[in-house]
C-alpha cells in the first residue's frame, strides 16, 4: 500500500490520515498493538523519517503516545478529547509538551529564589545570587484565548545571558539552554502539589483568588547535579489532567 510521492501532499501527511482513519475506525484501538516503525515503513513503502513525522502528528492530537520501552499506544477516548492532557515521562515528550498551545514568558529581571523552592533543591538553594526571571501565562490555542496555566521561570544566574536569545514563546526552554549554555541535562525532578491560588494567579489565570490548581515544579539539573532551569506552572483543578502508564517489568 505505497503512498503517492507527488499526490495528496508531504508523504508524512498522507500516513497520518491514513492511521488516523484506522484510529477512527477502530482498526487500530488501544487495546490492539500497535504497528512498529519498520512495519510501517514496509506496508506504506516509507521511509523511516516519514513514518516519525506522522507519528508527531498524530502524538501532537493526542490520538496516540509513544514511550520507551513500551512503543507506541492509541490513547483512550478520554485523553484523546482531554485539551490539557499531560502525559510526561521523557525528556521526548517534555519537548513535545504544548506544541499546540500558545505561550508567552516576559523576562522580568532578576530574583532571589523564594524561599519554598530553595528549599525544593537543597544546598544549591543556600545562595544569595539572584535568578533571571521570567513571568507568563500559557493559553489553549487554536483560537482560543483562555488561559490554561501561568508560569514562573527561574534561570541560573550565569546562564541568565542567554535570555535574549531564547525562544520565549516555546515551554522547551532547557533543551534551548542545553545548546546555547553548552551544557548537558542530567535529570529533571518534578514535584506536583495542590495550592489555594494567590492574588497574581488568580489575575493571570482568571479564576477567584483561593480557587484551587494544581502546582507543578520541575527543576532542571545539568550532567554535574547543578539546577540550572526552574519551572512552577500554576493549572486551574478544572483544567488539568494528568495521565501515565506503568508496564510491568
Amino acid at each position: 500500500m505505497d503512498i503517492a510521492s507527488k499526490q495528496g501532499g508531504p508523504r508524512y501527511l498522507q500516513l497520518a490520515d491514513k492511521l488516523r482513519q484506522a484510529i477512527e475506525d477502530g482498526t487500530l484501538t488501544p487495546a490492539t498493538p500497535f504497528p512498529t516503525e519498520l512495519e510501517l515503513c514496509r506496508e506504506y513503502g516509507v521511509s523511516r523519517f516519514t513514518v516519525r513525522e506522522a507519528l508527531r502528528c498524530l502524538q501532537e492530537e493526542r490520538l496516540i503516545s509513544r514511550r520507551r520501552g513500551s512503543g507506541t499506544v492509541v490513547e483512550p477516548p478520554h485523553v484523546q478529547a482531554s485539551p490539557t492532557f499531560q502525559s510526561l515521562t521523557s525528556l521526548d515528550e517534555m519537548r513535545q509538551y504544548a506544541r499546540d498551545s500558545r505561550s508567552a514568558l516576559v523576562p522580568m529581571g532578576e530574583k532571589v529564589l523564594p524561599g519554598t523552592i530553595a528549599r525544593q533543591i537543597g544546598p544549591h538553594g543556600k545562595t544569595d545570587r539572584k535568578w533571571a526571571f521570567l513571568h507568563g501565562v500559557r493559553s489553549a490555542g487554536g483560537g482560543q484565548d483562555r488561559p490554561v496555566a501561568a508560569i514562573d521561570c527561574y534561570i541560573r544566574a550565569d546562564l541568565a545571558h542567554l535570555v535574549p536569545q531564547l525562544d520565549l514563546t516555546s515551554l522547551a526552554l532547557f533543551s534551548q539552554l542545553e545548546a546555547l549554555g553548552d551544557l548537558k541535562i542530567g535529570r529533571v525532578v518534578q514535584h506536583i502539589s495542590a495550592v489555594p491560588a494567590s492574588a497574581p494567579m488568580a489575575k493571570a489565570l482568571q479564576i477567584p483568588r483561593r480557587r484551587p490548581c494544581l502546582r507543578i515544579l520541575r527543576i532542571y539539573h545539568d550532567s554535574e547535579g547543578r539546577p540550572f532551569e526552574i519551572t512552577n506552572t500554576y493549572h486551574p483543578g478544572e483544567a488539568f489532567s494528568y495521565s501515565m502508564v506503568i508496564d510491568p517489568e
